[in-house]
């Protein structure tokens, strides 16, 4: 009787043991991160979030997208086992007209509920980024060679390339006193400013027909050139 007694003791302890191992290490219910936020610049898509308990630690986080017309969803390439709370996936190949859905879930021993995120169309929440610019100088003049915000081969702004419109800060590095010049071309030229000065300039892109204005350029200064007789247009002072 004592005998039967302990198997009986033994098979219940054995019954429970993986319950309360999984308890102790830690196998709460997680919470699901909060507050997603996608930043779209040119063709740079970063995903950011906060987590939901602070306290635990070893966790990671894990993106899932779906397009129209799916059922299923498809595990996000670039933000699988995130261990931080930013990830890109710029790697994706989207249509940026076309609506896309995405969630997030945190793991560790077990897993979150899904936290999904407002659809939305890439190129509608898409930011325009700093075009890159080339200046030359001569003596009373700066040329400037602007090119288009994004990649060579963007696929967000293809279809835009040529219907970018810039404008321009200028100043003298002497004084800092700033003149606004707005709708160059990607190739301008501003004359009648001093010789042999330093002058500083950032440039931003716009994109009117889609009510889009970019950033600024980083700055950018040179120097003008010693003076050539000659020369017309406007002058920066």
């Amino acid at each position: 009787m004592m005998v039967a007694l302990l198997g009986a003791t033994t098979l219940v302890l054995v019954a429970v043991a993986p319950w309360v191992l999984s308890a102790a290490a830690g196998g709460k219910n997680l919470k699901s991160p909060q507050k997603v936020e996608v930043d779209i610049i040119d063709d740079n898509f970063i995903l950011r979030w906060n987590r939901s308990d602070e306290s635990v630690g070893n966790v990671t986080f894990s993106f899932d997208y779906q397009k129209p017309g799916m059922d299923n969803w498809i595990k996000l390439s670039g933000c699988q086992n995130i261990t931080s709370t930013k990830c890109n996936f710029s790697s994706l190949k989207l249509n940026v007209y076309e609506e896309i859905k995405l969630r997030i879930r945190a793991e560790k021993e077990n897993t979150s509920s899904w936290y999904e995120v407002d659809s939305f169309t890439p190129f509608r929440k898409a930011q325009i980024g700093p075009p890159e610019v080339h200046l030359e100088a001569e003596d009373k003049a700066i040329v400037i060679h602007i090119s288009p915000p994004g990649t060579k081969d963007s696929v967000m702004w293809a279809l835009d390339g040529l219907s970018f419109t810039y404008s321009l800060v200028i100043w003298k590095n002497s004084s800092g006193v700033e003149e606004r010049i707005e709708n160059i071309y990607s190739r301008h030229k501003i004359y009648k400013l001093s010789p042999e000065t330093t002058y500083c300039l950032k440039v931003k892109a716009a994109l009117l027909t889609s009510w889009k204005i970019g950033v600024y350029s980083p700055v950018h200064c040179i120097k003008t050139t010693v003076c050539i007789l000659g020369g017309r247009g406007r002058w920066i002072t």
